[in-house]
């Protein structure tokens, strides 16, 4: 026995002794040995160093970082351009904010630039505000690049998504020109519930929280669009709650391409010029261009577009063909709008309006007070009267029209680790095709909708040590509704409008203009932390804080210019404007074990929110959880998320006729959400992938009936009580066959259900199943690409099985539209393209917004095929 343990100790003592060498073989005495041999000229002895080392797993972390920087030297020292690329590569991934030395090499220095760049189009930080390779990142994320715009002929940012898995879209040109509900869940007039970024900067408008989605943003500007789905409140706190879009703006490294053939290139002053300018279908035109500079470090670009149309003309439908007729709102309307419950007060009021009882009479059994045929003749004659002398109002006619002006400005400028940026947006829009012209004027000088909003950031990021990585994102942002906000309602008997109290005291129909105003305004600072603990370990930790100042109620006046001239709803107390401060503290651990090839992490967040410094939703805290396992071609994630809603400005404060009370201590609505996905890399970049999620939401917005004064009063409010449940599966995929033809295809199905009345009902205007495919082509040497696209949207239930129970509908019928574009580079410089959408020119519907119940339109006509001809240009002298 004493000889067994004897052995044992010998045994120990000796491998502890060769690790000692071993050690002290590798460890800091490698990294110094091969410092020495690459000094003096002995690149391959060298490599071999250091190689040894990192195949018996002797350096550490930090350690390994050096040895790949002095192996990609060696390479490059001997000529080895591919080699030290792939080295540089390993090196990145294991240390993405790797400082190259000032006394490294120019020849290193610029490597390393090109190879980040190539890899920055694998990265993705919009799930964890941390550079992350997009196929793990613990997300399912769609991508949409500046070459699958350029291609597809999109002409403006709405039209990608409908390209896109898991997106139902009502596009009514109204008043946010496209609705769209992300993953089933149906918002009632608004993207509300999916976060806008631009290159991070919440875009969403304050006030309503909408997502405006239309022509504003100049697309030959874009890098690529990343889509995050499920719940993100974790990293991005309040309102990252059915998903993430996040555009990215091209940058010095989009428009500057790094020649590492060509190192003393890179001191050079350049510039670049690119844009676009189209002109199409209904009387439709626009463009945008991009100057961009650098020198040295130094970066600056800045970008305009504007876009000038029209909208679907619409005036060929009954809904708003601009001719008043009483049986478009059913039979018999006037008898049963005017006719009244008996009560003896309401019939003395009638009678000293109609003594000798010429339009009203009672019932045989007095429980009805009944229009006589002389009052439906006299009130119809009315209408129509009114609504016809609508031709003149304020010199406008009523006739539809729906124009469209958008405009943006956007500039950047870098140097360093500093990053400065404004943009400044404003979109006027006619938005006739939201409303029924039996209730409002639909020419748009009498309804129309606008907006602008601007903002400012600067950004700064920082290596402080090895290990450490600042950033530090502030912005300030301001949105308003400008100058066009306003409409034009139709107060008639037959729809409602005019009561028949007013009918008999002589009140005739009339049109009346409203003017809305608001204004609002937020600072946000966001400072975080990335700490790297090991080579499997890092912590990702910041604080968010916003301050903000917002409107609450309209401003209304019934003349222009509602900022001097109107006034908020009476009896507001405190006044109509709300000070706003949230912080949010978040954090992340991630680790990371390659030859397992396991990712784990884990966040939350935690939020707080005060209004007024007396109410407000309080503090709420979000979980998040994931695993992602990717052995050989596979990728397996599962995602376990938790996100919350703020409810808008708009939601917390706003009043109307109906809705008297508003509700500042509105709480969040609230998601938990779990998924699984599954994706086989076929290839560089061909893939396909599953994704199942199941989702249920709590506390959601909804109108509830409650008392408004002691006097038995009573109104709307709106409170936090519905529930839905959600579920569905997202199948994408895309294969390159070769350089020249590639497919991309998807197809979602969905099943929303929410709780009405204590039974779970089918979520409307949501389609069981849709589906895209397109294709890509290239011929003569790259000159001429043909591009193809398919749609389709199954059936949309509707009516009074479903959620949108006042729709007349029962379905919304589905469809399949074809889309594509033909591009041709006349030269390097110039492109031209022809673009066509609803190439078949198949008659469809969108399903309306809101209740989609008569004021609203429950559908709304599609445009039929549009044509858009483009000129694309890319000049400069760093092509």
């Amino acid at each position: 026995m004493a000889k067994q343990l004897r052995g044992i100790l010998l045994l120990i003592t000796f491998l502890t002794a060769s690790y000692s060498v071993h050690a002290q073989d590798c460890g800091v005495t490698a990294i110094t040995d091969a410092e020495g041999l690459y000094n003096v000229g002995k690149f391959d002895e060298s490599v071999t160093r250091l190689n040894n080392c990192l195949n018996s797993n002797g350096f550490n972390y930090q350690e390994k970082v050096q040895a790949y920087r002095l192996m990609a030297m060696s390479y490059l020292a001997t000529d080895s351009t591919v080699t030290a690329d792939e080295v540089i590569r390993k090196m990145l991934s294991l240390k993405n904010n790797f400082d190259v030395d000032p006394r490294d090499p120019d020849r290193f220095r610029i490597h390393v630039t090109y190879v980040r760049a190539m890899m920055q189009a694998n990265l993705t930080s919009s799930v964890s505000k941390k550079a992350e390779d997009i196929e793990l990142a613990p997300a399912t994320i769609s991508i949409i690049t500046a070459q699958d715009i350029l291609d597809r002929g999109y002409t403006n940012i709405e039209q990608l998504f409908h390209d896109l898995p898991g997106f139902d879209i009502s596009r009514t040109s109204g008043l946010t020109y496209a609705v769209m509900f992300q993953r089933g869940y149906r918002g009632a007039a608004n993207t509300d519930r999916t976060l806008l970024l631009v290159d991070g900067v919440e875009d969403n408008e304050m006030w309503s929280n909408s997502a405006f989605a239309t022509r504003q943003y100049a697309l030959s500007n874009i890098k690529r669009v990343e889509v995050i789905y499920g719940p993100a409140s974790t990293i991005y706190g309040a309102n990252a709650f059915v998903g993430v879009i996040n555009i990215i703006t091209k940058s010095a490294d989009d428009y500057f391409k790094v020649n590492p053939a060509n190192p003393e290139e890179s001191t050079k002053a350049k510039y670049r010029v690119t844009g676009q300018i189209a002109a199409g279908s209904m009387n439709s035109r626009y463009g945008d261009v991009t100057v961009a500079m650098k020198k040295n470090d130094l970066f600056f670009s800045v970008t305009g577009r504007l876009y000038k149309g029209n909208d679907n003309d619409l005036s060929g439908y009954p809904d708003w063909d601009n001719k008043w007729n009483a049986d478009e709102f059913g039979p018999n309307r006037y008898l049963n709008v005017f006719t009244q419950n008996y009560t003896q007060a309401l019939a003395d009021t009638y009678k000293k309006s109609d003594p000798n009882g010429l339009y009203h009479y009672i019932s045989a059994d007095s429980t009805k007070i009944i229009p006589t045929e002389a009052a439906i003749r006299r009130a119809d004659s009315l209408d129509q009267a009114n609504y016809k002398n609508g031709t003149g109002i304020n010199g406008h006619n009523t006739a539809f029209t729906d124009p469209v002006k958008d405009y943006s400005v956007a500039a950047k400028l870098q140097f360093g680790d500093f990053k400065l940026g404004l943009q400044y947006q404003h979109w006027s829009e006619g938005v006739s095709s939201d409303y029924n012209d039996k209730f409002y004027a639909v020419n748009a000088a009498l309804t129309s909708w606008g907006a602008r909003q601007t903002y400012f950031y600067a950004r700064y990021d920082r290596n402080l040590s090895e290990r450490l990585n600042f950033t530090s994102f502030s912005y300030y942002r301001s949105s308003d509704f400008g100058d066009e906000a306003h409409s034009t309602q139709y107060l008639g008997y037959a729809n409602g409008n005019v009561s028949f109290a007013n009918f008999l005291a002589g009140t005739a129909p009339s049109f009346r203009t409203t003017y809305f105003s608001q204004q609002s305004e937020q600072f946000r600072t966001d400072n975080r932390i990335n700490y790297v603990i090991s080579e499997k370990i890092d912590v990702n930790f910041g604080v968010e804080v916003r301050k903000g100042l917002f409107q609450g109620d309209y401003v209304r006046s019934g003349i222009a210019d509602p900022i001097t001239t109107g006034t908020a709803a009476a009896g507001i107390k405190g006044g109509n404007y709300y000070s706003v401060f949230d912080v949010g503290v978040y954090s992340q651990v991630s680790y990371q074990d390659r030859p397992r090839r396991l990712n784990l992490s884990a966040g939350g967040r935690m939020d707080n929110n005060k209004i007024n410094g007396k109410f407000g939703y309080g503090t709420v805290f979000n979980p998040r959880l994931s695993a992602v396992y990717y052995p050989g071609k596979f990728i397996f994630k599962g995602i376990y998320s938790e996100a919350f809603l703020d409810a808008s400005v708009y939601n917390k404060f706003s009043t109307s006729t109906v809705r008297l009370l508003n509700n500042p201590t509105l709480e969040p609505e609230r998601v938990k959400n779990l998924e699984f996905s599954a994706r086989l890399v076929i290839g560089a970049k061909s893939y396909i992938q599953v994704a199942y999620y199941n989702a249920r939401y709590s506390n959601i917005l909804g109108s509830v009936n409650v008392p408004y004064d002691t006097t038995g009063t009573r109104t709307t409010q709106f409170q936090a009580i519905g529930k839905s449940r959600i579920q569905g599966i997202q199948l994408t995929g895309e294969h390159f066959f070769t350089g020249y033809f590639s497919v991309f295809g998807n197809a979602t199905y969905t099943n929303p259900q929410s709780l009405v009345a204590e039974k779970w009902t089918r979520i409307g205007d949501i389609s069981d199943f849709s589906a895209n495919l397109g294709g890509n082509l290239r011929l003569l040497n790259n000159k001429l690409t043909l591009n193809l696209r398919a749609n389709y949207v199954g059936n949309k239930p509707a009516g009074k099985n479903t959620t949108i129970s006042g729709s007349p509908f029962a379905v919304n019928e589905g469809y399949t539209v074809f889309n594509g574009a033909v591009s041709y580079a006349v030269t390097k410089m110039f492109t031209v393209q022809c673009a066509a959408d609803n190439i078949t020119g198949v008659d469809y519907y969108s399903p309306g917004v809101r209740a989609a119940s008569g004021v609203q339109p429950s559908r709304v006509p599609q445009p039929g095929r549009i044509i858009f001809v483009k000129l694309i240009a890319n000049v400069g002298n760093a092509l």
